[in-house]
């Protein structure tokens, strides 16, 4: 019987695959399909995926205390930074910045964008956002209304910074925010059409969607079902730029602006995949602690081919900068 795209509905030239799971080493079997008119990529059958988000998955870390936050000192560094990351401007947050570049890794370059017009009390939620880490560092930054929500939490979270961790899907939030993001959890939603639905109802008039996650491109083009990215069976859905932005603008939401902003890990995590190495296998790049299968020069090379394919709109991963359609 053909397989019926669950994005566009096409039911002809549909191709199959089958991957594994390679992030455990479980090496479990799923099958997925590529869309013949929109090519995106979609698991055949979405399975019961909380057994598929073991305690061990990083985005259940400890968020108690992130290291922007570790003593005063960083918290005031991270407090004046996070006004000039934000805006651009002030003065004692450039020479903060210059002085102690690291503090620059933990605020999201898809936030700096002054188009984006963030202020301490804008009120943003972060959807599929784990135990918060992004959010209790954002909180040092700066704003001061953060909410997040994951519905694969055991429990509600209420950090002493006031930072809200909730275990409830989209539809049973009624809250209004300036802005929603999500960072690589888009494409584990089941009913993707219907999550941005929600997510336009729960945004103010004139918020921002942010939301990153992988895109088909080189990389699928390269590795196939070994692309690092496809992630089987978590990541359900794997768009193309076209297919996301008609799935957008079904949703009532306008495309404003799109950053590609891939890694060196589409090359490595993919090669690893080749050679039938997990990511959480001691020998994998990931756990290395200074040894590595790969050498410096390789891994060199794939972050400067990274930054090539980003600039040529071919890179496996993009941030989405969305806003209500006017009408």
């Amino acid at each position: 019987m053909p397989f019926e795209c669950r994005i566009c509905g096409n039911a002809d030239d549909n191709r199959p695959y089958s991957a594994r799971e390679m992030m455990f080493g479980t090496r479990d079997s799923f099958d997925y399909w590529e869309c013949g008119v929109c090519g995106t990529l979609q698991i055949a059958e979405i399975p019961d995926l909380s057994k598929h988000y073991p305690d061990e998955y990083y985005s259940f870390g400890s968020a108690g205390e992130v290291p922007v936050g570790k003593n005063w000192l960083r918290r005031l560094a991270a407090r004046f930074s996070g006004t000039y990351l934000r805006t651009g401007q002030s003065l004692i947050g450039k020479l903060i910045v210059k002085l102690e570049p690291r503090l620059e890794r933990h605020y999201p370059a898809s936030l700096r964008k002054p188009m984006l017009g963030l202020t301490a009390s804008s009120r943003i939620l972060d959807v599929g956002c784990g135990t918060g880490q992004l959010l209790q560092a954002l909180h040092h930054f700066g704003f001061r209304d953060l909410t997040g929500t994951d519905t694969f939490i055991s429990e509600d979270i209420t950090y002493p910074t006031g930072v809200r961790i909730l275990k409830r899907p989209l539809e049973q939030l009624d809250e209004r925010f300036d802005m929603v993001m999500m960072h690589h959890s888009f494409e584990h939603m089941p009913k993707p059409l219907d999550a941005l639905i929600e997510i336009h109802r729960l945004l103010t008039d004139d918020g921002w969607v942010l939301i990153r996650m992988p895109v088909v491109n080189f990389a699928w083009e390269t590795y196939g079902v070994d692309w690092v990215q496809l992630d089987a069976p978590r990541h359900l859905y794997l768009f193309t730029e076209r297919a996301f932005r008609t799935l957008a603008e079904q949703a009532g939401f306008s495309i404003e602006k799109v950053m590609f902003d891939s890694t060196a890990f589409q090359f490595w995590g993919s090669e690893q995949f080749l050679r039938d190495i997990p990511l959480n296998d001691s020998r994998s790049h990931f756990n290395s602690d200074g040894g590595s299968l790969f050498s410096r020069e390789k891994l060199e090379e794939w972050e400067a081919k990274s930054a090539r394919l980003n600039r040529q709109g071919l890179g496996d991963s993009a941030c989405f900068y969305l806003r209500k359609r006017r009408q």
